[in-house]
């Protein structure tokens, strides 16, 4: 029973497929025959896998097939299709629309043929296919009347008058059928990048090779030899060959491998994708023939295919520099955030700037033969420059890659003008710049953590890692507790022993602003700067550790202290405020941006910072501006009376013959 019942299904299973497939049948028979011509051009068009195109006007027939999600050109030579100038040919066919048609019977019983409109030997025939079923289309001559063309249908039993425009867009150039795209791995499936340089100095098995390759944190070469390469050159080189195209392709049969250079090119460039590779041939340079506009180019091809196409010679003129263009040259990698001390050295001066215990303070110490140990405190500014300026420390050209011993002696290292050693928790990095006495312009470094020898910018490196313990101290020279109040202020030159101003504040004035407000504005402002100066005093420059009584410029010329800025200071103490006093003192105004002042409490003398030096020579500057800067009237000139002039002189013949 249960069989029986089995059978019955299957028999119904296969009556209802026949009928499926029945009216499938009539249903493209019917919109074959109410469709028209669009309604003949079914999914061997959507579902294309190949395109022929002969025409009387083509050299050769072109052939082209599809490879997976994109097409490509197997005749008149093998090369990658244009897939946009594909779809649009497939797009037209399966829009395509009559002005008019007959059959080819109606024809006959004219007594014409298919001669008679083009199509006995057509002048443009395509065919498209879909696995084992195609279609093929033939175009004949124009028509008498209309901008259109006869075509003679898949069928091969009608003939349909068609637009012109339609059909012309149907014969795509042929350099525009092609792919003029060189590399078709993408960019970020890139994971290695290799040259092979063929130079006159090496030949063969001796040509100069490059590899860079794709790691977890970057780029690395692995040959010539094995060191960081610099990621961002990396991605805008590969970033710059994927983008490269095609200039103008070479046809076979005009091609000539001797001028060429194809036979044994000049580089190969290969870029390694996921278990993929494309490799560049670059021959000769393409002859030019001296135009202005005319850009450089080369011959190439692409490893294992004949086509030879022509491409700018720019990028690959690049790459023959390629060791040192990719390579990183910064050099100095380090996490500031792990430094613990700063070790700067020469000869017997040491200078070494630690990280304190508590907070994130530092003090600088200064040690040589001929002065004491003594700590400072550390300017945090001018301490983040100094470690970014070592981080950043950048090679302009990479000296030695493997120096001997005599490398090392010849290029001063064994006697180096700096020894920067910086201390990370457990480890430390030793960095050395050197050069020999006789180098007057590079100055090259080399790191304990790689074995090469760089060359970095000579004038900016020494002033940015200067020896000198002063430029590290930290630039605030006192700040008064916030509790301080500034009770008057002072500004006396010491020449004169006058007063240049004298203010204090009363018990009913809160802030300086109102004791100060019957001031004239730039007045006001610079009083105001030197009280905020009082409050916390900076320095540009340290000069001198002593107080004395001048500045002395040199063994034999000195600078009198010339003002004085002194303040009443009162410090709230546990019963009564305790009152003390501030005084620094100053020398004349060197130039717009220099003046020295010194702290005998401190004991030190230094340059000061810019708005110190505008505040007080506001004050202290007595030159007299002219009328006209002051909307006064000019004086008149005073006139200056002509000189007389001289007397005749006698000479000594007139006074001998004179009566």
């Amino acid at each position: 029973m249960r069989f029986k019942f089995t059978v019955f299904l299957l028999a119904l299973n296969v009556i209802t497929f026949g009928l499926i497939l029945s009216l499938k049948k009539k249903t493209e028979q019917a919109d074959t025959q109410t469709g028209g011509l669009s309604g003949m051009i079914g999914r061997e068009v959507i579902e294309a896998d190949r395109i022929e195109l002969k025409s009387t006007s083509l050299d050769a027939l072109w052939i082209l097939e599809k490879d997976g999600s994109s097409w490509k050109m197997t005749a008149p030579m093998q090369w990658p299709a244009n897939y946009f100038a594909i779809n649009r040919i497939l797009n037209q066919l399966q829009f395509l629309e009559e002005e008019a048609s007959f059959s080819i019977s109606e024809i006959k019983q004219t007594g014409q043929t298919l001669a008679d409109y083009g199509l006995e030997e057509p002048w443009l025939t395509l065919t498209v296919s879909n696995e084992d079923e195609s279609i093929e289309l033939s175009v004949g001559t124009p028509t008498e009347i209309g901008n259109n063309s006869y075509l003679l249908g898949p069928s091969k039993q009608n003939v349909f008058v068609v637009s012109n425009q339609v059909i012309q867009s149907l014969l795509v150039d042929l350099d525009d059928l092609r792919n003029r795209e060189i590399f078709n791995i993408p960019v970020f499936e890139i994971d290695a990048l290799s040259l092979q340089i063929n130079t006159p100095e090496s030949v063969g098995e001796n040509d100069f090779r490059v590899r860079v390759a794709r790691t977890s944190s970057g780029w690395i070469f692995e040959a010539p030899l094995t060191a960081e390469a610099d990621a961002t050159q990396v991605s805008n080189t590969i970033n710059t060959l994927t983008a490269s195209k095609v200039v103008a392709f070479k046809e076979e049969e005009t091609s000539d491998p001797i001028l060429q250079g194809l036979e044994n090119p000049s580089m190969r460039v290969t870029l390694h994708g996921n278990k993929r590779r494309q490799t560049l041939l670059i021959g000769n340079k393409v002859p030019t023939t001296q135009a202005d506009d005319e850009i450089p180019s080369y011959f190439a091809r692409i490893e294992d295919n004949p086509t030879v196409f022509t491409v700018t010679a720019e990028p690959f003129d690049k790459l023959r520099e390629a060791e040192e263009a990719l390579r990183e040259r910064n050099f100095m990698n380090f996490d500031p955030a792990a430094l613990t001390s700063i070790h700067l050295s020469e000869g017997d001066l040491q200078i070494r700037i630690q990280k304190l215990e508590t907070g994130n303070s530092w003090q600088v110490i200064e040690s040589n033969a001929d002065t004491d140990i003594q700590p400072r405190h550390a300017d945090p500014e001018v301490l983040e420059k100094l470690i970014t300026d070592i981080k950043n420390l950048r090679a302009i050209d990479f000296e030695v890659n493997a120096p001997t011993p005599t490398d090392l002696d010849r290029l001063g290292f064994n006697t180096p003008r700096r020894t920067i050693k910086l201390t990370l928790g457990d480890s430390e990095i030793t960095l050395l710049l050197a050069h020999p006495d006789t180098e007057k312009e590079k100055l090259y470094a080399r790191s304990d953590k790689a074995e090469y020898i760089y060359t970095v910018d000579r004038r900016s490196t020494l002033q940015t890692i200067p020896l000198n313990a002063a430029y590290y101290r930290k630039r605030t020279l006192e700040t008064l507790p916030k509790a301080a109040k500034i009770k008057s202020i002072q500004l006396e030159n010491l020449s004169t022993g006058e007063a240049i101003f004298d203010y204090t504040k009363g018990e009913e004035d809160i802030l300086w602003l109102n004791a100060l407000k019957d001031l004239p504005e730039a007045e006001l402002e610079a009083a105001l700067a030197l009280v905020e100066t009082i409050r916390q005093f900076k320095v540009k420059t340290y000069l001198k550790d002593g107080y004395e009584d001048a500045y002395h410029l040199d063994s034999e010329t000195t600078r009198p202290w010339a003002y004085r800025l002194s303040a009443e200071i009162l410090l709230p103490g546990d019963e009564t405020d305790r009152v003390d006093t501030r005084s620094y003192v100053f020398t004349e105004r060197f130039s717009g941006s220099l003046q020295v002042g010194a702290s005998e409490l401190h004991g030190v003398i230094f340059g000061i910072p810019q708005a110190t030096i505008d505040a007080l020579h506001v004050f202290t500057d007595d030159m007299q501006p002219p009328p006209e800067a002051t909307n006064q009237p000019i004086p008149e000139k005073e006139t200056i009376a002509p000189v007389p002039a001289p007397a005749p002189t006698t000479t000594a013949t007139e006074a001998t013959t004179a009566p």
